[in-house]
Formats: C-alpha cells, structure tokens, sequence
C-alpha cells in the first residue's frame, strides 16, 4: 500500500484502466487495425482486379451491378511489375511520411490527436480513390496516401497512447497496437472471403474508407495528449480536466502535471527522456554520426539487423501475396479459389491467436532468445514451403505456412521495435528510432516489389532465397544483438555484451 502520493512515488501508483481511457486506447489502436487491414487488402482480390483470373459475383452480369452502371471498369489490366508496384506505393508511403515524422516537430506543433485525425483523413480519401479507380494511376495514388497514413499512425498511435496511459498500464495498452495490426490483417481476409469477383472488389476498398471516416468521427471523443497540452500549449487546467476522467487514483494528477511542467522549463515535449516521444526528439548527435560514429556503431548495426530482419525474413511474402502463392498451388478454378480464401482467413486468425498468446511471455523469456527461435523456426518452414511447392505437397505447404505465422509471431513482429530503447543511448534513442523505421519500411519496399517478380520467374524455389537470408540473420543475430531482458539501461546492455561501453 502506498503512503500519500509524492513527486518520488506518484510514477509507481497502481492505476486501473478507466472507461475513458480504454474507450481512447481503443479509438487510437484503429490507426494501426487500418494499417494491418492495408498490408493485406491486396491478398486476396490482385488477380481479380488485375484481369488475370475471372470470379462471378452474385448478379447476372457486371453491368447489372452499381459499379458498372456507372461506368466503372468491370477490372484494370496489369502486368506483374504493376501488381508489385501498386503493392510497393503503400511501403513508399509509409516511409516518406515516418521520415518526415522522424525529422520534424509535426506532431509537436499540432497535436498528437490531430495528427491521428489527419492519418483517419489519409485512410479515407486513399480508400475511396481506389475504390473509384479506373486506372493502375489511380490505384497506386490510393495506396501511396495509405501509406503516408499507415506510416504516421505507427509512429504517433504509441506516442498517444504512452502519454494518455499511467506508466503501470503502458505495456499493456501499448502492447494492443501489434494486436490491432493482426486484428486489421485478418479483417482484410474476410472481407475479401465474401467480396473477392468480379463484381464486388472495389466493396473492399469500400470498407476501408468506411474505417477510415469511423476513425476520424471517434477521435473527436479520444482526449488530446494531456502530457502536450502542458508542455507545447501550457494548458494546464485542460490537461488536469484531461487527467482526471484518464486516471483512477486522481490524488496523482497534480504531481503529474507538475512533472510536465518542470519538463517544459527545461526542455521542450520531444525532447522528454525516457518518453515514446523521443521518438520525435532533438539532438545533439547527427544522423551521420549516429551510423558511423565508433561509440554508436555496434548499436546503429544491432537496430539495423532486427529491424530489417522482421521484413526480410519474408512474412510480408505471405501477407501479400498468400493467396497467389496458393492459388498457384491449388488452381486458380472457382472451388479451389474458395478453399484458398478459407486458407487465408485461417492463416490471419492463426496471427492474431498467436500475438495474443506470446504477450505474457515477452517479458519472462529472453528478447534474444525468442528472436533467435522466430528466425530459425521461420527459416524451417521456408524450406519446407519452397520443397513443398515444387513437388506439390499441398498439406506441407499449408502446415508450413501455419508454422511460419507462429514462428513470425514469436519474436520477429512484437520484438524489434521493442528492442530499439533498449539498445540505443538516451541521446541517440529518437536517431535510432527514425533509423530503425526507416530501414523496416525500405526492407518491406523490397519484399513488396521483389517477390511477385521473382516468384513469377522462379516459383516455389524464391522460399529458398528466404532461407539463405534466414540463415543470414541467425548468424548476425547471435553474434551482433546483444539481450536487453533485465537490464536497466543500455550502457549495462552493451557492458554485459561486449565487456567494454565507449
């Protein structure tokens, strides 16, 4: 039981989640529901939408259908490099608006809220251009602004959410972001289950907009960061008001909202330590000496190798493009159509099974350990993927392909971004983080356009380059990424791991 609250406990109080703050943790976590639902709208209806494989939808013609009465065209012809360029726009926008984010005072300057409004906007007007698009131009503007909106969501969604939440909740709140993620990749699957032909694909670009305008109609009832209101705006008695409907113990409140001030004396919002918003932070280190500057080297070299291993070890591989890859396997005739999209929503449902289950061992075994097994298990089901492909083992192939979601799940989705505070110096953590983003995204531009080319070339045997590159990432992981479970800061990380700390 603790005494009367002090400015040295108040950060150790037990809060429970209030409706309002669930209510608003809740709202944010549709930002990254959405960027899971982007990652895979494409899955299912690409050959469709494409004029490379014909599905009848439920009326008797498409020009009985709303979309072609008015004139919408029934598909858009692409080749295989525009099927991978229309996927690639959406990485591409991901990483151009996570640079701009990771290199200005965006957020800082209009609010943490607003910003997620503008994302919701982004969601929005992408979606319906895709919906309406009668050309791969307009396809590909679409997913380039959801991109711009899935890249600022992953980066201000945490940031929203550790400084609405009490410290003794954030893991747990912020851990539903990668939840929301798996929840938005399996709602992708099942929307495309029921409209995935001919004649009702653009209904699944439909929904996202729908989503998106959801989102921004709920975030007027999500509270502004009160953190922001004290030390951007100076609004201290909105950010108490703000305060007290977010905490269940508000004999805190005043001490929290002192402890902002005292920051905002010294220093401003992005620059706070140990904040998510260091993300976003000034500092006196370049990026330049950040990357080869010898005191941050071997941290600059561990961020680089998980979070470029997350996307290279080829997950993404099956988000985008599963359907395809089965579709070669099973046929593409109607039935087997039908068990592929049954496949797929399984193997979404199997991701979010998983996410849910790894969460309470995340911290109770090694961050190294489980990213050492995820690799290795994802690397074993690769094998088993590509030899199972070309010798037409169709049970082997879906096992495998179970595997390597559960494999994936483990350690390589949840872990990276975790590690990155963990490993990079407080003066460098918002270097590190934009870094880090930056890489993850320009790994994901290369699976995103690479894979359907060199499947399209080589089939089944393309899971073998994602062996050698698992292989790869086993040997790098274990001799350059350092544990990070049970140590307080980075400098006692790198001392355990290397004996020495520039």
């Amino acid at each position: 039981m603790h005494g009367p609250t002090s400015v040295h406990n108040f950060l150790d109080k037990r809060h429970s989640v209030t409706f309002h703050l669930g209510w608003s943790t809740a709202i944010v976590c549709l930002g990254t529901l959405q960027f899971g639902y982007h990652l895979a709208e494409l899955n299912a209806p690409v050959d469709i939408l494409s004029c490379k494989f014909h599905k009848p939808g439920p009326q008797p013609s498409y020009k009985h259908t709303f979309w072609g009465h008015n004139d919408f065209k029934q598909c858009i012809p692409m080749s295989e490099e525009g099927i991978a360029l229309i996927t690639t726009m959406f990485t591409v926008g991901g990483l151009v608006s996570s640079s701009i984010l990771g290199s200005t005072s965006i957020s800082s300057t209009y609010g943490r809220k607003h910003t997620c409004q503008f994302n919701a906007i982004c969601y929005f007007i992408g979606s319906t251009i895709m919906m309406l698009a009668n050309s791969a131009l307009m396809l590909n503007v679409g997913r380039f602004l959801n991109g711009i909106a899935a890249g600022s969501a992953l980066i201000m969604s945490p940031i929203l959410i550790n400084e609405l939440a009490p410290v003794n909740r954030r893991g747990l709140l912020g851990s539903l972001l990668q939840l929301a993620v798996t929840v938005g990749i399996f709602l992708a699957q099942v929307v495309s289950y029921f409209f995935s032909n001919d004649q009702q694909w653009r209904v699944i670009f439909a929904f996202a907009a729908g989503m998106g305008l959801l989102q921004f109609a709920l975030l007027f009832s999500v509270s502004e960061s009160p953190k922001w209101m004290v030390v951007q705006v100076g609004d201290h008695r909105s950010a108490t008001d703000i305060l007290h409907a977010l905490r269940s113990d508000r004999t805190t409140v005043d001490y929290e909202i002192n402890h902002w001030r005292q920051l905002s004396s010294r220093t401003n919002l992005t620059q706070s330590p140990s904040e998510t918003s260091a993300l976003l932070s000034g500092s006196s280190i370049t990026t330049r000496e950040f990357m080869f500057a010898r005191k941050y080297r071997d941290q600059f070299l561990a961020i680089v190798v998980i979070m470029t291993s997350q996307q290279l070890v080829g997950m993404n591989a099956i988000v985008y493009y599963g359907v395809r890859i089965l579709n070669n396997l099973f046929g593409n005739h109607s039935s087997g159509t039908d068990y592929v999209l049954v496949l797929s929503c399984s193997f979404s449902f199997c991701n979010v099974l998983s996410a849910i289950g790894i969460s309470p061992f995340v911290d109770r075994i090694g961050r190294k350990t489980l990213l050492l097994s995820s690799i290795l298990m994802c690397g074993i089901c690769s094998l088993v993927i590509a030899v199972g492909i070309i010798n037409h083992y169709d049970v082997a192939v879906v096992t495998a392909c179970f595997g390597f979601i559960i494999g994936f799940s483990i350690g390589l989705g949840p872990i990276p971004f975790l590690m990155i505070s963990e490993l990079a110096d407080h003066e460098v953590v918002g270097i590190a983080q934009s870094i880090g983003t930056c890489t993850n995204w320009i790994a994901n531009i290369l699976i995103a356009y690479s894979f359907p080319i060199l499947q399209n070339t080589m089939g089944g045997s393309v899971f073998f380059i994602f062996v050698a590159i698992s292989v790869i990432y086993l040997w790098a992981t274990w001799f350059y990424v350092p544990e990070t479970r049970n140590f307080k800061t980075p400098k006692d990380v790198w001392v355990a791991f290397t004996g020495t700390y520039l």
